[in-house]
């Protein structure tokens, strides 16, 4: 099990607001951050609108953070 897939078993839903991503990720996505990748076309996919508010299936977003994340190792 790793990172992403401690934050799938975190989330309890099937979907997340972008508000949600901010505690979610521990402040790594912030909603302003998560529109303007929506509107340059390279957020999560599979977004739904529901009431003027964007939401997000929770297996995107870990795919997602998984696709644009990197290890950063030390030596």
């Amino acid at each position: 099990m790793d990172a992403f897939d401690k934050i799938k078993e975190k989330c309890k839903k099937e979907y997340v607001s972008r508000k949600e991503l901010w505690n979610l990720t521990g402040g790594i996505i912030h909603p302003r951050n998560a529109a303007k990748f929506d509107n340059k076309g390279i957020g999560i996919p599979n977004s739904v609108m529901i009431c003027h508010k964007r939401m997000y299936p929770i297996d995107s977003v870990i795919e997602w953070l998984r696709t644009n994340s990197r290890l950063i190792c030390k030596r």
